[in-house]
């Protein structure tokens, strides 16, 4: 079977009538829960969509600490890869992303400021979070959202140099 193209789909709707697309679009609600999720953070007001943000910000969170607050022994990155890609699923707003995404790397210097330092890969996995989210900041105009909270993370002083150096060059990057 061939794999469908946008061009396709774009055909078909310019085939459906006003009617027929209301439908569509219920079935599509009904049938798929991200599509449903989706169209639920529309239409919550911005203290609803807060409360889903947390529920995301806690699962991240929870990778990092137990319910105690002690460190983890190992960060699952792929479990906070997972985390965030089925939050980017049903944001409507690129701010509520980006905002995500700069808490996981909040949460990883923290860590690693707390306890001397954290293993490259969990270096890495945030940088590729902060990288993710200052492409976002640029694109969508966001940078006085965030600008506070990235400086914050850069005071981190206990942490190896380079980590601190790649997400500042990001920040960089993403005000030119």
């Amino acid at each position: 079977m061939a794999k469908s193209k946008l061009t396709d789909l774009k055909k078909l709707i310019a085939e459906m009538s006003e009617d027929e697309l209301r439908l569509e679009i219920i079935k599509l609600y009904t049938k798929l829960p991200q599509v449903k999720e989706f169209y639920n953070q529309d239409l919550m007001t911005e203290e609803e969509r807060q409360v889903v943000l947390k529920v995301y910000k806690d699962k991240i969170y929870k990778q990092f600490r137990t319910s105690a607050g002690n460190p983890r022994g190992m960060v699952n990155n792929t479990t906070i890869r997972g985390i965030i890609s089925d939050y980017e699923k049903i944001a409507v707003f690129p701010y509520d992303v980006v905002d995500l995404l700069i808490y996981r790397v909040e949460e990883a210097t923290e860590l690693a400021n707390d306890y001397g330092g954290m293993a490259e890969s969990n270096y890495n996995a945030a940088i590729t979070s902060f990288k993710k989210a200052m492409t976002l900041v640029k694109e969508h105009g966001l940078m006085s959202h965030f600008e506070d909270r990235c400086k914050m993370i850069f005071k981190s002083n206990n942490l190896d140099y380079w980590y601190i150096e790649q997400l500042e060059e990001l920040f960089d990057t993403a005000q030119e």
